[in-house]
C-alpha cells in the first residue's frame, strides 16, 4: 500500500470523500481507503418484514387524519402500552 502524505492537499484528512474513498487517522498513520457500497441481499425472512412495514405504511396513509392525529399525540405523550 501506498504511503499517503498530505491527501486532498492537507496534512491529516478523515470522512468520505464523494461517497467512495474514505480517510482516517491509524495508530501507523494516515490511511486512506476504497469505501464498498453495502450488499442488499434478499431471502425469505427479511421479506416478510419488509412486507409487513409495506402493509403498515399502506394502512397509515388509510387513515384519517383525525386518528393519525390520535396515534401521533399518543406517541408524543410516551404511552407505550395503547
Amino acid at each position: 500500500m501506498a504511503k499517503i502524505t498530505g491527501p486532498l492537499f492537507s496534512v491529516t484528512a478523515e470522512g468520505t470523500f464523494a461517497g467512495a474513498l474514505t480517510f482516517s487517522q491509524r495508530t501507523s498513520g494516515q490511511q486512506v481507503r476504497y469505501q464498498r457500497g453495502q450488499v442488499d441481499y434478499e431471502n425469505a425472512a427479511r421479506k416478510i418484514v419488509r412486507d409487513a412495514f409495506k402493509l403498515a405504511l399502506i394502512l397509515w396513509r388509510a387513515l384519517p387524519a383525525a386518528e393519525k392525529a390520535y396515534w401521533v399525540q399518543i406517541e408524543s405523550e410516551g404511552y407505550a402500552d395503547v
